[in-house]
């Protein structure tokens, strides 16, 4: 069998898994939403039961003379978990990233110990790999510091192993996305990441996770905004982030290279569209003509490195 066919009957043996797959996501998108709105609910319900009982157990006998509608005082941890839940829900509500933290100030960098593994794969393209290859990446469990400016069109450009791919960034239909993105990429955080994954199924390499993983938290998560993709869909050059459901989504990105991304989702857009590659598909084209390796296939033989992500500003 050529290589042609054999990398099609890969691709529709994956597209079956997927649909597959999809199944079990809406059943967990289901519970996710259904866990986040109990959780936000248990958290408050907590917060005044335990104040209330503090309130009992703390204060002195009521004296004749004293309101009884004085305030409850809160100890330290009850009044932290209080104020998180109500950023949480206020971030919800104005459709903003949720951190882990409100404590720490955002766009601040805290270790995570995490990095590549080793990884002897030769690297594409005749390429070297960067220094930086398996450096510890940050996460951020504040959230990103607010850097898009108003009336500015972002683009950003990626140098990869082998070559640039030049991404048109959508800041008026994704500014949660968009500006997550180009925090990111002034700090460094991609550079020196793999396009670690080839999702087949979908026909979309996968780039942007902090250790080559799927696993990766980068401290905080993105909200959905579904209203370009579901005017638009997912055609072939897309830059989308890599979502389960709502507020699932971090710092990896997709790059659709097929039209099984649009196909796919078709009934459920769930990919916020954060860009669109404007040139450098080509080096997607290399990417996906490599070989695979590993479990599903889903790995390449070859690693493709981003070099560096540089954003402009016009």
């Amino acid at each position: 069998m050529s290589s042609s066919k054999q990398r099609k009957a890969r691709q529709r043996a994956e597209h079956a898994q997927w649909e597959r797959d999809q199944l079990q996501l809406a059943q967990r998108r289901r519970r996710n939403v259904l866990l986040m709105a109990a959780a936000a609910v248990l958290t408050l319900t907590l917060a005044v039961v335990a104040a209330v009982i503090s309130t009992g157990r703390d204060a002195p006998p009521q004296t004749v003379g004293e309101s009884a509608s004085e305030p409850a005082k809160l100890i330290p941890e009850e009044a932290a978990r209080e104020a998180q839940a109500a950023e949480v829900n206020q971030a919800i509500e104005a459709g903003d990233a949720i951190a882990e933290d409100y404590t720490v100030p955002a766009g601040t960098p805290v270790r995570s110990e995490l990095k590549p593994p080793p990884d002897d794969r030769p690297v594409a393209c005749a390429g070297r790999a960067p220094a930086n290859a398996r450096a510890t990446r940050p996460r951020y469990p504040g959230g990103p510091a607010k850097v898009l400016r108003e009336g500015i069109d972002y683009v950003a450009r990626v140098e990869t192993s082998c070559g640039p791919i030049t991404i048109d960034l959508l800041e008026k239909h994704a500014p949660v996305a968009v500006n997550s993105f180009v925090f990111l990429a002034r700090e460094g955080f991609y550079d020196g990441l793999l396009f670690f994954r080839d999702f087949g199924g979908v026909t979309a390499a996968q780039a942007g996770s902090g250790d080559n993983t799927v696993g990766w938290d980068i401290g905080y998560r993105l909200p959905d905004e579904l209203a370009f993709a579901k005017r638009r869909g997912y055609p072939v050059g897309t830059v989308t982030t890599t979502s389960e459901g709502p507020y699932t989504a971090g710092s990896d990105f997709y790059i659709a290279y097929g039209e099984a991304f649009d196909a796919g989702f078709e009934t459920q857009r769930t990919q916020t569209v954060l860009g669109r590659v404007q040139s450098g598909m080509g080096v997607i084209d290399t990417l996906t003509s490599l070989d695979r390796v590993g479990m599903g296939g889903e790995d390449y033989a070859e690693r493709l490195f981003i070099e560096s992500v540089i954003i402009e500003e016009r």
